[in-house]
């Protein structure tokens, strides 16, 4: 109706703008660095690289980060002790389809008992355009099937379209490599074009990773967008399948159809 539709051109549509440039460049450090420079094999990325020895491990950091870019060869990982310097030139990941890297991240590795923390500081780089400064920790934890992933993270740069960007991020996510399920809870604030941006997430689970599962009915991610003394709030709550639900800034409330590969029934 028509006051759905001036609603959606102004503070629901500014908050999903701002909302989906920080996700996009956050989700382009998780495919470029997190997963592909965590020792993973390409064809499981969220199983990071475990072994008998710290030496096993580092080895297979060095080996498989290689594999998520093309053209063969574009990343360069040189390691020193349980530093790694990863050189990326021209590099393309073959998981989100043409997506570029390109500059320096060094990572440091700690492996402890079931527990590998890897921080990446990165300099010089380019994440799909975005220009990235900053670190990132990461904290893996394996118990049997399921592992932990305990991520921190303080980056500044630009996005791709030239917004000035700087982000803060604690996230918990859990996968469980029998029964292919994600789970993620957690916050992150991001400044964006001069305007304050707030992401939090409870609940999410989702399954059929590699066949586009869809969520889990009872997640719930809480957008809060704030320039000056104006504040808009967008909630979306899944309700299982490929529905979920929208809260809008004035209020009223519309379902909506995700993508997603629902369960066979």
């Amino acid at each position: 109706d028509g006051d759905d539709s001036a609603d959606l051109g102004t503070n629901e549509a500014q908050l999903v703008a701002d909302d989906s440039e920080a996700a996009e460049a956050d989700e382009d450090l998780e495919e470029g660095v997190d997963q592909p420079l965590s020792g993973a094999a390409d064809t499981d990325p969220e199983n990071p690289a475990d072994g008998a020895s710290d030496d096993e491990v580092l080895e297979k950091v060095r080996v498989n980060a290689g594999k998520f870019f093309r053209p063969a060869g574009c990343l360069v990982s040189n390691r020193k002790g349980n530093e790694i310097e990863h050189v990326f030139k021209g590099c393309k990941g073959f998981w989100g389809i043409g997506k570029s890297f390109e500059g320096t991240v060094t990572s440091t590795y700690v492996r402890s008992g079931n527990t590998l923390t890897v921080t990446h500081t990165a300099s010089g780089f380019k994440a799909n355009g975005a220009q990235i400064a900053g670190s990132r920790v990461i904290v893996y934890t394996r118990d049997g099937a399921v592992i932990t992933k305990h991520r921190t993270g303080n980056w500044q740069g630009t996005t791709k379209n030239g917004k000035d960007i700087s982000h803060t991020a604690d996230f918990t996510a859990t996968y469980d490599d029998n029964a292919k399920c994600i789970t993620r809870d957690g916050t992150a604030t991001t400044t964006i074009g001069g305007r304050e941006l707030t992401r939090t997430v409870t609940g999410y689970e989702r399954c059929g990773i590699g066949q586009g599962g869809c969520p889990e009915a009872g997640g719930k991610i809480v957008l809060t967008r704030t320039k000056g003394d104006n504040t808009a709030t967008l909630t979306l709550d899944f309700l299982g399948e490929n529905k979920y639900q929208v809260t809008k800034p004035n209020g009223k409330i519309v379902t909506r159809t995700l993508v997603c590969n629902k369960k066979a029934s």
